[in-house]
């Protein structure tokens, strides 16, 4: 497998890229860049064919999710995991609306560091399930009718949320569909019903506005 890492502290990408290097027992190739300047130029050389990206949002002269925005515009289906020491919720959904394949802050242990890069590769959407508890929350605590109006209008079937289940495991298409026993075009139809029914447009939205309607949505 192929790895970029993005940081601005050498220590950091030098301890991922131990951890990258022999991950899942193979002889991985790992990439770095310590700058804005360098991680644009990783991304143009190998955003083709790096399985993953590890990106810090805060690097020197990066304002915001601007380093985020301009990577994905160039390599829109580069998959880039996030990692930040900024955790603020505002921020953390923003990348994930952008397409991150998922949010990881700093002080994730080694442990669930591996389980959140493992899960990404296979498909997955890291999501912390802090940010959604603090997401269902607050919904509730600033408008607890319209919460509770919610949840009584979005109604999907048994079958869609079984569909929602796996989405939420980071179950790619196929998968759902040998463990539903249903067609792809089948389970196609269930995520656009489901992606409907939350006004959403890609996975993380749908599983963020899912738990925020008060479904229980398993990470």
């Amino acid at each position: 497998m192929q790895f970029l890492i993005v940081d601005d502290h050498s220590i950091v990408t030098m301890a991922l890229g131990m951890l990258l290097k022999d991950f899942d027992g193979q002889n991985n190739s790992v990439y770095t860049a310590n700058s804005k300047d360098e991680a644009l130029a990783l991304a143009d050389q190998y955003g083709d064919t790096a399985d993953l990206m590890i990106l810090d949002l805060s690097m020197p002269g990066v304002e915001g999710t601007s380093l985020m925005e301009t990577i994905v515009e160039r390599h829109p289906t580069m998959k880039i995991l996030v990692m930040s020491g900024l955790t603020d919720q505002h921020s953390i959904v923003k990348v994930l609306q952008m397409g991150a394949a998922g949010f990881i802050p700093k002080s994730l242990d080694a442990a669930l560091l591996t389980a959140a890069i493992r899960f990404v590769l296979n498909g997955g959407v890291y999501i912390p399930v802090k940010l959604l508890a603090e997401a269902q929350r607050t919904s509730l605590l600033t408008n607890r009718d319209t919460q509770r109006h919610n949840v009584e209008t979005v109604h999907l079937t048994e079958r869609q949320k079984d569909v929602l289940a796996l989405l939420a495991k980071g179950a790619p298409i196929k998968r759902i569909c040998k463990e539903l026993n249903l067609s792809e075009g089948t389970v196609k139809t269930h995520v656009t019903a489901i992606y409907r029914a939350f006004n959403a447009t890609n996975r993380t939205e749908a599983l963020l506005e899912a738990r925020r309607h008060g479904f229980e949505v398993a990470l």
